[in-house]
């Protein structure tokens, strides 16, 4: 009867234990989230050959799901929280001559992260400044859906055609053993 009784007081112990073990194997995952935006933008051919080329607009989304990142694709059920630090942006595919007037980088249900002019094929990879607070949202949002959607927009000088690769520098906690 006594060694029944140790038992169960020991269990009784170790029981809140079970949540002191889990934080201790937390897993935290550094890693590049990383979404790739093609964009085709086609001008409108005009009569007055002597007119100038307008501006044209662009806007292209796309989903950033976390499932599609190898680093962590087996816990994402178990993702516990996620931080984003900043962003790398670069615009491949310019040709000379070509240039982005303006081009912004939003979140769905975030906004606007952050607004980049004059890109060109000499000058197209930038780390924009963010606002901390909607890197945050991001990263909570991404949390919640395990995904977010990411718009690119803007103009540009005339028709062309390029990719816009966002790599944010994020990291990952994930408990394995929930």
């Amino acid at each position: 009867m006594k060694t029944k009784l140790t038992l169960l007081l020991a269990a009784i112990l170790l029981l809140p234990g079970c949540d002191w073990l889990k934080k201790q194997i937390d897993l935290t995952i550094p890693t590049d989230l990383t979404l790739d935006i093609p964009v085709t933008v086609v001008g409108t051919k005009s009569l007055d050959l002597t007119a100038e080329i307008a501006a044209l607009n662009f806007s292209q989304s796309k989903d950033l799901d976390l499932a599609d990142n190898n680093d962590i694709a087996n816990y994402v059920d178990q993702i516990k929280a996620v931080e984003l630090k900043s962003v790398v942006i670069t615009v491949n595919g310019l040709l000379s001559g070509q240039t982005i007037t303006t081009m912004s980088l939003d979140v769905t249900g975030v906004g606007t992260l952050c607004t980049q002019t004059n890109i060109t094929s000499s000058s197209n990879s930038f780390t924009p400044a963010v606002d901390q607070s909607k890197l945050d949202q991001a990263a909570k949002k991404l949390e919640s859906d395990k995904k977010i959607t990411c718009t690119v927009s803007g103009t540009v000088s005339g028709p062309m055609v390029f990719a816009v690769h966002l790599s944010f520098d994020a990291s990952i906690v994930a408990t394995p053993l929930d």
